[in-house]
């Protein structure tokens, strides 16, 4: 078994991370998370390019894999396995979803036992950003809004049946129960994290450009 994703620093002392099989190179790899509850769990492993893209001046979002499953503990395996599958070794790819459900919060725990006393890597998962904020849904939102918008290709799918479900999702409900439907909130999930992400080179070019703007001294 080989890393497929393997993290990587670049000439200038930045780190990425590294397709084997593709060649492509991203700032950053994540997974979306949605918990089995009254319909399938959904899981999916999506990344940003390293690099902006020429024409649109912007970092391609490309999501490598999905999973779901109605099993609580055979879903929590698919997704250590969809980590094991691109990183065996490094372990790099850290989950985001919703960790303000006490009941799922509580039978991760009893997974995660379970694992350590049989000796076995146990399943972290980090709370997706903003989950907690009052205006949570109209954020999540307005990232599939801007990511899926026509005549503006940034989302990329390889093989996956999220298309089928964006385009399935009613404009209205977009606001309203974004997050009740697992395939649509664990790829909300994912770009909420990815839409942030700036390469340290790129925030020093910036924070030059403003200092110099505040100051009006030559950068």
């Amino acid at each position: 078994m080989i890393n497929i994703i393997e993290k990587k620093i670049d000439a200038n002392g930045e780190p990425y991370y590294f397709n084997s099989e593709t060649t492509q190179k991203y700032g950053e790899i994540v997974g979306g998370l949605a918990w089995p509850q009254t319909k399938e769990g959904f899981l999916v492993i999506a990344t940003v390019d390293f690099f902006e893209d020429p024409g649109s001046e912007v970092r391609q979002i490309r999501v490598l894999a999905e999973a779901e499953e109605s099993d609580m503990d055979t879903f929590l395996k698919r997704a250590l396995k969809l980590q094991r599958h691109f990183s065996p070794f490094m372990e790099t790819i850290r989950f985001y979803g919703d960790t303000t459900s006490m009941a799922m919060m509580e039978h991760l725990d009893r997974f995660n036992r379970d694992r350590r006393c049989r000796g076995f890597t146990p399943f972290y998962l980090t709370e997706a950003p903003q989950l907690r904020g009052l205006q949570a849904l109209e954020f999540y939102a307005q990232l599939i809004r801007k990511y899926t918008q026509p005549g503006r290709k940034i989302l990329h799918f390889c093989d996956t049946a999220l298309p089928g479900y964006l385009m399935g999702f009613c404009p209205e409900e977009i606001s309203k129960n974004i997050l009740q439907h697992p395939p649509i909130a664990a790829l909300s999930y994912a770009l909420a994290v990815l839409s942030t992400w700036k390469s340290a080179k790129r925030e020093a070019e910036v924070k030059s450009k403003y200092e110099h703007i505040l100051t009006n001294n030559p950068v």
